[in-house]
C-alpha cells in the first residue's frame, strides 16, 4: 500500500490524486491518512497489480473540481479517499457516477459538502468582532470555534465586507489576519488564551433584546440556526436563558397591550363561565376545535390539576383527560390515594390545537400567545375554586401558572409557595409525557414520580 506524503490540501491532493489515475492506482491501495502503515502493507508501485482499463475520454468536470476543494474543508480524516475513490470510479468504471445521489460515496461526499457549506455560512453570521490596539494600530479581534476547516474559505468574505478594517480571526485550527491589503494566515488560539471585551458586547446584547420576539420562540429551531456550540463567542447568548424564561411574562403584556386575551366577567358563577367559554374567539384555535373544553370538579375542591390543553377525545366529550393520557391521570391519582372526583381537573387551553395527518387530528403545542389569549378563563377558575393547591402537568401548564418557563425535571417534586393564585403549587409530568417515553424504564420512572408529587399535593392540602 502507498503511505502519500503530502500537504493536508487540495492543491497537493490534486497533485497526488493525478499521478496515481494515470498510473490507475485503485484506491484500496492508498493511504491517505497520517496514519503509519503496519508491517503487513505492502507498496503497490512495486507490486504487479492489475490495472482497470481506462477511459481515454475521461475529463475531470469543471463542478467535481469545485465540489472537491470544498469537500478537502471538511474535518474528515476520510476526505482525502473518499476524494480519489469517486476520482476512480468515475474514470474506471461509470461515467455518469455524479448522477447516482444514493450512492454511498456520493452521498457522502454530498452530505460533507453540505455541512461545510452550512459552517461557512454560520461563521459568518456568528464572528463577533471586538476593537482592540497593536502596536498604537486599531484592529478588530474574534474567536470563533468553528466545525470544520473552514478559515480559509470562510475569512475571504470578511476581506470584502470589512476590507477597511484591520482585523484578526482566530480558530483552534488556524488564525486569519487581515492588513488592508491581503489575507494571512497563522497559528490557532484556544478560547482559554483569547482575551477580548469592549462596548459591542453591549452593543449586540441591547441588539439581541430589541430583536427577540416572545411571541415566535420555539426552542428546537431556535438552537438548529444557532447551534448552543457557537454560544461561548457571542456576547448575546448570555441573554438567551433569561429571555426565555420570562418570555411568558413577556407574552402576558403583549396580551394586555394589544388586548386579544378572552375577555371573562369574573362576576359570573362557574356554570355561567363554562357557557360563556364556549363562544370564545381570542385566538385562531376555536375555528379548527369541535368545542371549548372547560374544567369540571366540585367547586369546593382543594386541589387544582391543570393540564396542557385537550386532545382528540377530550375535543369530541368536551371533557378534560378522558383519553390516553386521562387513563394515566387516573391511574396515577388511584396510586397517591386521591379521589379523581374531588379534584377540580382543566387545562391551560381550552382549545384542541391540531394538523390532519393521515386519517387522524394530530396534537400541536400551543403558541404563546395561544396560551395567554386563553389565560383569562384559567385565572377565572382558579379564583371561583380558590384551591389550596394547584398541580401544574407539563411544561405549558407550568407557564401559565408561575409566569416562566419551567424544566420539569429540575423544578418537580417540590412546594412553590410564594405565588399568588394559590397557597402552594407543585409542577409535575403531563400524563402524555409517559406515553412519549423512549423506553419503559423511562415511563415507569416518570409515572412514580407524577405519583409522589400527587401524594405530595395531598400531605401539603392537609
Amino acid at each position: 500500500m502507498i503511505q502519500v506524503d503530502f500537504e493536508k490540501n487540495f492543491m497537493s491532493w490534486r497533485e497526488n490524486a493525478r499521478k496515481f489515475l494515470a498510473d490507475a492506482i485503485p484506491p484500496d491501495q492508498i493511504n491517505w491518512s497520517q496514519d503509519e502503515l503496519s508491517l503487513f502493507t505492502f507498496d503497490a508501485s512495486s507490486q504487479d497489480v492489475k490495472k482497470p482499463v481506462s477511459n481515454n475520454d475521461f475529463k475531470v468536470p469543471p463542478e467535481l473540481i469545485s465540489q472537491f476543494k470544498t469537500l478537502s474543508y471538511a474535518r474528515d480524516e476520510d476526505r482525502w479517499n473518499l476524494m480519489y475513490k469517486i476520482l476512480f470510479r468515475l474514470c474506471y468504471e461509470n461515467t455518469g457516477l455524479l448522477s447516482i445521489s444514493i450512492d454511498p460515496d456520493i452521498n457522502k461526499a454530498e452530505k460533507l459538502q453540505k455541512s461545510v457549506r452550512h459552517d461557512i455560512h454560520k461563521m459568518h453570521a456568528f464572528v463577533r468582532f471586538k476593537k482592540s490596539f497593536v502596536d498604537e494600530n486599531e484592529v478588530y479581534v474574534a474567536w470563533h470555534k468553528p466545525e470544520h476547516l473552514i478559515v480559509r474559505p470562510g475569512t475571504e468574505f470578511f476581506a470584502r465586507r470589512f476590507g477597511d478594517k484591520r482585523w484578526s480571526i482566530f480558530t483552534p485550527d488556524e488564525s486569519a489576519h487581515w492588513d488592508l491589503k491581503k489575507i494571512t494566515y497563522g497559528a490557532g488560539m484556544a478560547q482559554r488564551d483569547f482575551q477580548g471585551v469592549d462596548d459591542w458586547d453591549e452593543i449586540w446584547k441591547t441588539y439581541y433584546k430589541s430583536i427577540f420576539n416572545p411571541a415566535r420562540i420555539k426552542i428546537k429551531m431556535m438552537k438548529s440556526e444557532m447551534s448552543p456550540k457557537y454560544w461561548s463567542s457571542m456576547p448575546e447568548t448570555s441573554l438567551i436563558r433569561d429571555l426565555v424564561r420570562d418570555a411568558p411574562k413577556a407574552l402576558q403584556k403583549m396580551a394586555e397591550n394589544i388586548n386579544t386575551s378572552a375577555v371573562v366577567d369574573l362576576k359570573l358563577s362557574l356554570s355561567e363561565l363554562k357557557s360563556k367559554s364556549s363562544s370564545c374567539q381570542a385566538c385562531p384555535l376555536y375555528a379548527k376545535a369541535t368545542q371549548t373544553v372547560f374544567g369540571v370538579g366540585p367547586e369546593n375542591a382543594s386541589i387544582m390539576i391543570v393540564g396542557e390543553q385537550p386532545g382528540d377525545q377530550e375535543d369530541r366529550t368536551g371533557n378534560p383527560f378522558v383519553g390516553p393520557a386521562g387513563e394515566i391521570l387516573s391511574q396515577a391519582l388511584i396510586q397517591a390515594g386521591i379521589k379523581k372526583e374531588s379534584v377540580y381537573i382543566t387545562n391551560a387551553v381550552k382549545h384542541f390545537k391540531w394538523v390532519p395527518h393521515k386519517n387522524m387530528r394530530l396534537h400541536q403545542k400551543p403558541s404563546g400567545p395561544e396560551m395567554h389569549a386563553c389565560k383569562p378563563w384559567l385565572e377565572a377558575e382558579i379564583k371561583k375554586i380558590k384551591p389550596q393547591v394547584i398541580i401544574a402537568l407539563g411544561t405549558t401548564a407550568a407557564t401559565a401558572i408561575i409566569g416562566k418557563l419551567p424544566k420539569i425535571k429540575d423544578e418537580r417534586g417540590k412546594i412553590i409557595s410564594s405565588l399568588a393564585c394559590a397557597p402552594k403549587v407543585i409542577i409535575s409530568w403531563h400524563p402524555s409525557a409517559l406515553l412519549r417515553a423512549g423506553n419503559e424504564t423511562e415511563s415507569t420512572e416518570k409515572m412514580q414520580q407524577l405519583v409522589d408529587d400527587l401524594k405530595l399535593a395531598l400531605s401539603a392540602e392537609e
